[in-house]
């Protein structure tokens, strides 16, 4: 009985004294500001629009603050919505950002180092039609950041284990900021 209390308290003090050496880690961005809103593509009967949104949250799990853009997406062919999350663009965003279900955003960018000379945002959307995979995203913003060229990823391995094929959003499309 001894030696489980004498194992208890060691893991309790191991754990107390490596909980303290961690620190939080920071990356912050309020440069990112500038791209929220309301993003549209049309062509033709295909209407993508994309509600972005700055967020500064906190990561428990990794222990870290950052900022980006969290983002909705709807898009509609004719009258027909294919796929949308937009009903959710204006619920509120909680600190601390690992309690918030994925079913409630599908975009998270961010402006690598927040370097706004380079003009990209990274990060991925998610593929609700496609068992809700995650596509790498990768945009070009013109010099005013009005315009958003938005270029997705799918590779060839995707969709193995669930039976998805390809993608639901077009791979290549320019957005107008509203």
């Amino acid at each position: 009985m001894k030696s489980v209390f004498n194992i208890i308290l060691v893991l309790f003090v191991f754990q107390e004294s490596f909980s303290q050496t961690t620190e939080t880690r920071y990356d912050t961005c309020s440069a990112l500001q500038q791209y929220q809103g309301e993003w549209l593509y049309a062509n033709g009967n295909d209407t993508i629009r994309i509600y972005l949104r700055f967020h500064r949250n906190y990561s428990q799990n990794f222990d870290e603050v950052t900022d980006e853009l969290v983002g909705w997406h709807e898009y509609k062919q004719g009258n027909t919505v294919i796929e949308s999350n937009y009903q959710y663009r204006f619920i509120s965003l909680p600190y601390n950002f690992d309690s918030l279900s994925m079913n409630y955003y599908s975009i998270g960018l961010t402006l690598g180092g927040c370097n706004t000379n380079a003009r990209k945002l990274w990060g991925g959307i998610l593929d609700y039609n496609q068992n809700k995979e995650g596509h790498n995203v990768i945009t070009t913003l013109n010099s005013s950041g009005a315009i958003m060229d938005w270029t997705q990823e799918h590779s060839e391995g995707w969709g193995y284990l669930t039976g998805s094929t390809g993608m639901t959003l077009p791979k290549q499309f320019v957005l107008v900021k509203q």
